[in-house]
């Protein structure tokens, strides 16, 4: 249990675990190290982490990234000695222990890791904002934020436990609350939903696909991912859990699960680290996109591009395994490929558009590691290939992040790149003709330390005016956001957040998400609260 405590508490070496976990991938291992390394890719982001070094993407979409993909020699990335080492903490390192339950009230000594969000509402024309936060039950409560639709949006802790704060049981799960409602406790929330089947370890609300109608039966159906869940003995396989709605909202017991075929499925797949939900051939019912970013058929040396996988709706519900799939053009293995989506009508045909991220795409076989997008215009010619590519610069990790913002009433596509100049880059493109419109990075600024950005988002301060938030948890000492307010469309300076906590701490600016309310909700997941 000691080793458990310590990785809470020693979150910053994702990079390593991530590392770790494909040095298991292909080593003969007991089974209960292969238990041990996917509790420890669970808690670490599973199959993508981050440390000092590696920026990591945090939202709905994305899973963490290396520092450099083009050095890879596997599925993830290069195993080294010292990295399987360091990733099984020793005993004999200093690190504080955490309690594994709710301290006594005789005992007010205690460590829990809580997790957390701040929740940043009332701005004014220049920027400023009143805070309010909420700390959660453990499991890195705040790891994701998402929108559900008009009416919802949710919070992820994705090993929360049941009972809470037992660090053997954790299932994972889903607040989901109401946008019209002032959220200020965990227990405002309409709905919380765990793994169906209580699985342990699965990654269960890594993300979640927006609200569409799978079976057509006229309520919102909810896609949920469960990227480290295993299947026989190939962890981290990754499964989808649909939650199908009803007058009452989602219940676990109105559930299906879908996974790769065996035909694809392998281990550490992490299929469904990224979701979207889309009737893509127009039958009336929704279909699911998932990715993943270990995915797809291996290649010739060993190792995977990365793999987009369609399951159709029915009347009956999702289908159980795929139908059809999207790789990359490249057939060159660690590029990440389906790391990241987003699903939106791009030119106004009024058919939804796919856009396919890979923190590790290739332009072509010569190329440079770069990172890049897939942009696969609506029609039901997605599967002959994408209408459009782009790409970063060499081992900037372009695509790690992408989302819609709306600035000046407008909205734009995002991209990140976190490995782009010191601190990271974000992309501004129109989403007509994808004009890149602004390129807005990070400068350096006095105890700023040596951080990657991993989300951003953008809200209405005022008529003629909205502003850019940028976090990441690797700023200063525990994770920082930046604001860049615009005035007619145009970006101004990158400054310190003026409205963030004095001394943020927990991975503050992990995640970082517009809601939908005119509120804009930051994560902490890495929280300890000390009683």
């Amino acid at each position: 249990m000691f080793l458990f405590r310590a990785i809470l508490l020693n979150f910053e070496n994702a990079s390593i675990i991530l590392r770790f976990i494909v040095f298991i991938k292909e080593t003969t291992m007991s089974a209960t190290l292969k238990i041990l390394s996917i509790l420890l890719c669970a808690m670490l982001i599973a199959c993508g982490g981050d440390s000092s070094d590696d920026a990591v993407p945090a939202d709905d979409s994305d899973i963490g990234t290396v520092d450099d993909a083009s050095d890879t020699d596997d599925t993830d990335t290069e195993p080294e000695e010292a990295d399987e080492d360091d990733s099984t903490t020793d005993s004999d390192e200093e690190i504080p222990e955490e309690s594994d339950d709710v301290p006594d009230e005789d005992d007010l000594s205690e460590e829990l890791q809580t997790g957390g969000i701040y929740i940043f509402s009332g701005f004014d024309g220049s920027g400023n904002a009143e805070s309010r936060e909420i700390l959660g039950n453990g499991g890195f409560f705040g790891f994701s934020i998402l929108t559900l639709g008009s009416k919802y949006w949710a919070v992820s802790a994705i090993h929360e436990s049941i009972p809470p704060f037992d660090l053997e049981k954790g299932t994972g799960a889903l607040y989901i609350f109401e946008k019209e409602k002032k959220v200020g406790k965990l227990e405002d929330a309409a709905f919380v939903l765990n793994h169906p089947e209580k699985s342990l370890n699965v990654g269960f609300g890594y993300t979640a696909a927006e609200l569409c109608d799978i079976n057509g039966d006229g309520f919102d159906d909810l896609a949920v991912s469960s990227h480290l869940a295993a299947f026989g003995d190939l962890y981290a396989a990754g499964e989808i859990v649909v939650f199908y709605g009803s007058p009452d909202g989602w219940k676990e017991e109105n559930t299906s699960i879908s996974r790769l075929s065996s035909a694809y499925i392998q281990r550490s797949d992490s299929m469904s680290q990224s979701l979207v939900c889309l009737d893509y051939d127009g039958d009336g019912f929704s279909d699911v996109f998932a990715g993943g970013q270990n995915a797809g058929p291996e290649l010739e040396g060993g190792g995977s591009q990365g793999m987009v996988a369609m399951f159709k709706g029915s009347e009956a519900g999702l289908s159980e395994h795929e139908d059809s799939v999207l790789l990359p053009e490249v057939d060159e293995k660690a590029q990440y490929f389906g790391s990241g989506m987003l699903a939106l009508d791009l030119n106004g045909d009024n058919r939804q558009d796919l856009i396919v991220a890979g923190w590790g795409l290739k332009e072509s076989g010569n190329a440079a590691n770069s990172g890049g997008i897939y942009v696969y215009l609506g029609g039901e010619e997605w599967f002959e290939g994408a209408s459009a590519k782009f790409f970063g610069t060499s081992g900037s990790q372009f695509g790690s992040m992408v989302k819609v913002v709306e600035i000046a009433g407008k909205k734009y596509v995002g991209v990140l790149a976190p490995k782009e100049e010191k601190y990271g880059a974000i992309h501004i493109y129109e989403t007509e003709n994808f004009n890149e419109v602004a390129v807005v990075a990070i400068p350096e600024i006095p105890g700023t330390g040596d951080g990657n950005l991993s989300d951003f988002d953008t809200v209405k301060i005022s008529e003629n005016s909205d502003l850019l938030i940028a976090g990441g948890k690797t700023f200063g000492t525990g994770g920082m956001i930046f604001c860049s307010k615009t005035e007619n469309g145009e970006f101004g300076n990158v400054e310190k957040c003026a409205f963030q906590p004095d001394s943020p701490e927990g991975g503050f600016g992990y995640s970082v998400k517009n809601i939908g309310n005119g509120e804009i909700v930051v994560g902490k997941p890495e929280y300890v609260h000390r009683f």
